[in-house]
């Protein structure tokens, strides 16, 4: 890593920590934590903050080779990956306080069952054992360098399973955000994008990292996303939480529950699981995709071979041999003491997979040794007793093939050697070989990796197809209970129109005659009536009255009067005919029964008419007065027309009771021979007079 790099990294992370603390206090300002709302994002900025510290800190002291340096280096590598995986659970928790919509307590993880049946998502749990299990493993490799190692420089390297942390870090979040897409109707839309995007960020992060090696990209873009979710949450005020008598409380939409059948509810169950395994092998697939293209750096690996060999192991990864060559040596004319010899090197690469891609070769050589120019595939150095042999780099004079020509791709081999002046009886079988050795793994040409890629690949898309089969079928279930909602709405909607059909209908119709025309609308509709009571009534001087008012006034006046006399007719009993100008008609004892009750009912009905008069009189400026006629009798009944049809009653009862009204008095109630002989026994009469009937001569009449 550049100085320069190294400068921004550590100057991004300090900048991204100082503004998460910030955020962190803010929220928590002037509230007990226990109580305040807010508490699960004060734990995702802080565990934020402390992460970003932490690889500041390791940034700073990588290198270090003090003992300080040595523990900060160590202790800080420690502390980011245990603060990811906190503030994985706790992004969990605060995606189910919206889901819950309601602040939750932290010691619902110590009652899963509890919790699950309370409507907690099970993801959290899921979520929660992942980062216990990502913790564990974390301080297990703090002391085996499982996930990385530092070298003798005390330098930060990637560790053979390092993916492994990648996938650990990285499936929490995946599980969440399946979690967040699965109740996404629960969390209204602004808050939905804005939750989306702390997903989006550190996903940005992870494949960054995977690429380009050197920055911190994963945890910057925690840092981003941490202030985002803080930002978002003053500007939203849907996430603004409240403490006090409302600490449980959070402002979000509450949708009405809906009776789901158990098939339902198994189905979404389903739906459930296969989502949260396809995102969850999508994201394993991303990382061993890009893991394959790129290839694992594995740790730098040293071979001290006591006895060399003489031929290729085959069962070793790594096999070394260096030796004389036996047809090209000769005694050094300057010095008869020591051997020219060429020595020839070749190092078998004997694994499947894994490209050595630097190296070093040492071997030991008794003093005096010396080694003639032009050796090939390799600088060559003596130093302290020993031929130090390097693979020769970008800038070496040696390199005259080029950096890649050097690296030694599986089941290949690499030949090195020079010309070495060695005293006689020097023989390489007896000395110590050290060889350290650099390499990538690379898992696409490890057929074993193949077919677990393939079978992953295979879970993927079969997990796939059955989400999306499934959500196929939940989304039509969906649309049918649409579509029966929609139908029980226009049901109830047409019944109101009925209902408001029926009454207007009943408005004009007696109850038993509209049921008959409506259920035969063709059919011509007369009865006859053995004992109708018929009123009629009328205003006094109308027609000099309503010429000393206006249409309005007149109107208005009727309507008002004529209202008293319909809700007391409703009240009563009794059926309203029709009313002719000023005129008020109205009929009992609609039955095919000779004897009915229909007369008493006339008369207390109309009496109060007359009271009705009096106060409408008490609040109007026109004084009125009415004259009331009663008889009963046989009447024939019907509807009249096709269109604007009327019901009306005829014969001589209702010629009568027009008379009664048209000679009687006002204020008093005029009735004929027949009416009074049915009412008498509860009502007194006047003495009878008599008066001419049109049609029907001298007839006798009663006044109440």
């Amino acid at each position: 890593m550049s100085d320069f790099t190294r400068i921004i990294s550590i100057s991004s992370l300090s900048f991204l920590s100082f503004f998460c603390f910030q955020v962190g206090v803010f929220l928590w300002s002037g509230h007990n934590l226990k109580q305040n709302g807010r508490r699960t994002l004060i734990f995702i900025e802080w565990f934020t903050g402390f992460l970003l510290l932490s690889d500041a800190l390791a940034y700073f002291y990588r290198g270090n080779t003090t003992m300080t340096g040595y523990y900060m280096v160590r202790l800080s590598n420690f502390f980011v990956f245990i603060c990811n995986f906190s503030i994985n659970f706790f992004f969990c928790l605060y995606v189910c306080e919206f889901i819950k919509q309601s602040r939750l307590n932290l010691s619902l993880v110590l009652h899963p069952k509890t919790s699950i049946k309370n409507g907690i998502p099970v993801q959290l749990f899921i979520v929660l054992v992942l980062c216990v299990a990502g913790v564990l493993i974390t301080i297990f490799s703090q002391f085996s360098n499982f996930f990385y190692y530092f070298d003798e420089n005390n330098l930060y390297h990637r560790s053979t399973f390092f993916p492994l942390s990648v996938g650990l870090g990285l499936l929490p979040g995946l599980i969440t955000f399946t979690m967040f897409l699965q109740n996404r109707k629960k969390i209204e839309k602004n808050i939905f994008v804005s939750l989306l995007f702390y997903f989006i960020i550190p996903l940005i992060g992870v494949i960054m990292i995977l690429i380009v090696y050197g920055f911190p990209w994963i945890n910057v873009s925690l840092g981003l996303s941490a202030l985002h979710l803080f930002y978002s949450s003053i500007k939203l005020m849907e996430i603004e939480f409240y403490s006090g008598e409302r600490g449980n409380s959070i402002i979000s939409p509450v949708y009405k529950t809906e009776a789901i059948s158990t098939e339902s509810r198994k189905r979404v169950a389903r739906n459930h699981f296969w989502q949260s395994l396809s995102i969850s092998l999508g994201g394993i697939l991303l990382v061993l995709i890009i893991v394959s293209i790129k290839g694992i750096s594995l740790p730098e690996k040293t071979l001290r071979i006591t006895e060399p060999y003489s031929e290729n192991d085959a069962s070793k990864s790594v096999c070394v041999i260096f030796g004389r060559n036996a047809d090209k040596h000769w005694v050094d004319e300057g010095d008869p003491d020591r051997t020219g010899a060429q020595y020839d090197g070749v190092i078998f690469n004997n694994m499947g997979s894994t490209i050595i891609t630097d190296w070093n070769f040492s071997i030991s050589v008794p003093e005096g040794c010396s080694v003639d120019p032009g050796p090939w595939n390799g600088t060559f150095t003596l130093l302290e007793g020993s031929l130090n042999v390097k693979k020769p780099h970008e800038g070496d004079k040696e390199n005259i093939h080029g950096v890649d020509f050097y690296t030694i791709t599986p089941l290949k081999t690499l030949g090195f050697g020079c010309i070495m002046y060695t005293p006689h009886d020097y023989n390489t079988l007896s000395q110590q070989i050290v060889f350290t050795y650099s390499s990538i793994l690379k898992p696409l040409t490890n057929k074993l990796f193949d077919v677990f890629l393939a079978l992953l690949f295979i879970i993927f898309i079969i997990s796939t197809t059955i989400m999306l089969f499934e959500g196929k079928l939940i989304r039509v279930e969906e649309e049918n209970k649409k579509l029966e909602r929609t139908v029980k709405e226009r049901t109830k909607e047409l019944e109101a129109e009925k209902n408001r059909s029926e009454n207007l209908l009943l408005n004009i119709l007696p109850k038993e005659i509209a049921k008959e025309l409506t259920a035969h609308p063709e059919r011509t509709i007369a009865k006859e009536y053995p004992n109708v009571t018929v009123l009629f009534t009328d205003i006094v001087g109308f027609t000099k009255i309503s010429g000393e008012m206006t249409a309005e006034e007149v109107v208005t006046m009727l309507n008002k009067m004529f209202t008293m006399f319909d809700e007391r007719a409703k009240r009563e009993g009794i059926e309203k005919i029709k009313t002719i100008g000023d005129a008020y008609m109205a009929a009992t004892g609609l039955t095919q029964e000779d004897y009915n009750d229909g007369a008493l009912r006339m008369i207390r009905f109309a009496k109060g008419l007359l009271n009705d008069v009096r106060t409408f009189n008490e609040t109007s400026s026109v004084k009125l007065l009415i004259r009331l006629g009663i008889n009963s009798g046989p009447v024939v009944a019907g509807v009249i027309g096709k269109t604007k049809f009327i019901y009306d009653i005829w014969g001589d009862t209702v010629n009568v009771a027009s008379r009664m009204e048209s000679t009687g008095l006002p204020m008093r109630i005029h009735v004929t021979e027949t009416t009074k002989a049915q009412t008498s026994s509860l009502y007194q009469y006047s003495k009878n007079t008599e008066i001419d009937v049109k049609g029907k001569g001298m007839m006798k009449t009663y006044f109440l």
